[in-house]
């Protein structure tokens, strides 16, 4: 039976192949990166295929698959009148694997569609038993073109799996594989810093700091606290060691980012 499965537009902050953060995420006004985490991970098996509205318009955008042309089983970014970055082999197309950071723009090779892994894995599959890896796409919005990646992996031509997707809603304007973060434009995040040292985390601004919330790998909430100066310090010594995200707000904009301990 086609399996396909559709993930509305959500705004998520986690940590890419680890964490799988159940915090519902804001896309800045200033125009800031907007990420997905498919929580639980989408699994693609034969005839599955998951479609993407990056922007919830009500329109895919973006659709993986998996799929037998008669002849040999293969997995595919399918982009239609849209794109997604490729090299090519011969006639043949296939979805690149981007590094983490690569710039996604108007400079990228598109391709309305690209194997992730065809057959046994012909040469130019990259993705094809290499481990999860950033396709980099492009859709079209109101006629304005966005930039925007997709977390993946495809062990073999018979199966895929699709982790978290984000993209850029500035128009025109590229997005760096693998960004989740949703940043922040407002001056008074210019000279935020922030360090751990013996359990405890410390914060400092040019403006008051207003709140910080720190979040465990389950997406729950292990620390609230309401803030008033420049530099503040929470102590950390009560969690366990690990990965946690923490979201920080001043003057009503807030700032999310992963710290360990």
């Amino acid at each position: 039976m086609k399996n396909n499965t559709k993930k509305k537009f959500c705004t998520k902050l986690a940590k890419y192949g680890a964490l799988s953060v159940a915090i519902a995420g804001v896309a800045d006004a200033t125009g800031q990166v907007v990420y997905t985490d498919v929580d639980p991970d989408f699994a693609g098996s034969a005839g599955s295929s998951f479609a993407i509205d990056f922007d919830g318009d009500g329109n895919d955008d973006i659709t993986i698959l998996q799929a037998n042309n008669g002849a040999v089983d293969m997995t595919q970014v399918d982009a239609g009148t849209n794109g997604v970055v490729v090299n090519s082999s011969g006639p043949y197309f296939y979805t690149t694997p981007l590094a983490s950071g690569t710039l996604i723009d108007d400079s990228s090779p598109f391709n309305s569609f690209g194997s992730l892994c065809y057959g046994v894995g012909y040469t130019g599959s990259y993705f094809c038993g290499s481990g999860p890896g950033f396709a980099g796409v492009k859709f079209e919005v109101d006629g304005e073109t966005h930039y925007g990646w997709i977390g993946l992996e495809s062990i073999d031509s018979s199966n895929f799996t699709v982790f978290d997707y984000a993209y850029n809603p500035v128009a025109n304007e590229g997005v760096e594989a693998g960004d989740m973060t949703l940043g922040v434009t407002n001056q008074d995040f210019n000279n935020f810093e922030h360090f751990i040292n013996n359990d405890v985390l410390t914060l400092k601004a040019s403006t008051a700091l207003e709140n910080v919330v720190i979040y465990n790998i389950s997406g729950q909430v292990v620390l609230n606290k309401a803030l008033s100066s420049l530099t503040e310090t929470v102590d950390l010594s009560a969690q366990a060691s690990g990965v946690y995200i923490a979201k920080v707000s001043i003057d009503g904009v807030e700032k999310s980012f992963k710290i360990s301990k």
